[in-house]
């Protein structure tokens, strides 16, 4: 008893992480949806007050998630692991997987090449298109051997068996070569739960491991039970206890490491004829820049004037930010928006009535918001800079209101003229 109780204590872990990945991947997608959905008639009906509703359905959907994932933890601990592993398998091995490649053609660079002006890191492609079949292929071969041992725990027949755990092993080595490519990356979980593919590779390579090891004991078990003592009244190997103490079956586990190379040879055979070019199975991560085992070099384009162009009217989503029409600041054509023109408009007002308080508050905007918002190189940042600054807007034209002389709205049309 006391052997297992520090083993026990933990496996709250556990249950916690498999919960939280539940509720999360299969409640972002709808969860996010219905947000956009509202946000999207909020801003039709009254786009003035549109992040009012926005805001109260994301605290409702942050509220829902808390309860889903309470309650599936209380349903892990009560009922066990097992009526949920079938969820998490297909979250894993397959919604994950699909959604991170969207992710990776949709919303990452394919150009390798950046600014002086884009000081903010660079977000470029993962995978590359050449080869992303076969890798996808490779996944699902890997991921189909997983099912499979799932299954069939007790001893397939000998080539099977061996193509099993080799299978095991190959993934698990591709994805840690995943994990490697996109170790720059994890800085992306600060946008949780979009990013969510991230984990992943994480998930899969112990899910792979324990399953490997599980398999490697039972077979361990065979090689251990005496045969006259198997009956038809037998327990499987899935439940006998003896699996759980008996060591991994070190022929197999050398048969599949062998076998390894042997796979591994013949994807590089395959991926050769069809792509005509010798390297094309690693292709899918050379053929990109900015990672680890990226290959093509970075092209750093040198601008002479560097101006305010990754401004959140222009990189934020048209729908939210509402960009009104174009304007030009030091002889350079900008996007403006509302909030935009509304901050002018109150730094206008301060040069106006207090000239010296106006040239310190530009002076500090210049060090402090300059850099920031050169960061500011991907749609979604920019809207969540635009939603941030809403209560600081709302306070400038209040403002206005009390303060300005003439009528507000001139001065705000006249912004950026």
């Amino acid at each position: 008893m006391s052997e297992r109780s520090p083993r026990r204590s933990w496996s709250w872990v556990t249950d916690v992480g498999i919960a939280l990945l539940l509720a999360t991947g299969y409640g972002a997608p709808p969860g996010l949806a219905v947000g956009a959905a509202v946000g999207g008639l909020a801003r039709f009906v009254s786009p003035r007050w549109a992040t009012v509703p926005s805001t109260l359905v994301a605290l409702g959907v942050f509220s829902a998630w808390a309860i889903v994932v309470r309650g599936l933890y209380q349903g892990i601990r009560d009922r066990g692991r097992e009526r949920y592993l079938g969820a998490l398998h297909l979250l894993v091995l397959a919604l994950l997987p699909a959604w991170g490649i969207v992710i990776n053609f949709t919303l990452l660079t394919t150009r390798c090449r950046t600014t002086n002006c884009d000081i903010g890191p660079a977000m470029f492609r993962v995978l590359s298109e050449h080869g992303i079949v076969g890798f996808v292929a490779l996944h699902l071969v890997t991921a189909l051997a997983f099912v499979v041992s799932r299954r069939r725990p007790a001893a397939l027949p000998g080539g099977v068996e061996l193509l099993v755990h080799a299978a095991l092993v190959f993934g698990i080595g591709l994805h840690l070569m995943l994990l490697v490519q996109c170790a720059d990356l994890l800085f992306g979980l600060v946008v949780f739960p979009i990013s969510l593919p991230l984990v992943g590779p994480f998930v899969t390579v112990a899910l792979y491991a324990s399953e490997l090891r599980a398999r490697l004991r039972r077979r361990g078990a065979d090689a251990l039970a005496p045969a006259a003592l198997v009956s038809a009244y037998r327990a499987s190997p899935a439940e006998d206890p003896a699996t759980a103490t008996a060591p991994p079956h070190r022929p197999t586990l050398l048969g599949a490491l062998a076998a390894v190379p042997v796979l591994a040879g013949g994807y590089a055979v395959v991926m050769a004829a069809v792509q005509h070019r010798p390297a094309a199975a690693l292709e899918v991560f050379t053929d990109t820049c900015g990672h680890v085992l990226s290959r093509l070099p970075i092209q750093h384009v040198v601008v002479q004037d560097c101006h305010y162009l990754c401004t959140v009217a222009a990189r934020g989503t048209p729908s939210l930010v509402r960009p009104e029409r174009l304007g030009q600041r030091h002889g350079h054509p900008i996007v403006v928006n509302r909030q935009l023109a509304v901050a002018n408009a109150f730094e206008d007002l301060l040069h106006t009535r207090w000239p010296r308080f106006g040239r310190l508050a530009r002076v500090t905007y210049d060090r402090l918001g300059l850099p920031v918002s050169r960061y500011i190189t991907r749609p979604w940042m920019a809207d969540a800079v635009f939603v941030a600054m809403k209560p600081f807007e709302w306070a400038f034209y209040a403002t206005l209101l009390v303060l300005d002389r003439e009528d507000p709205e001139r001065r705000i049309d006249r912004m950026y003229r």
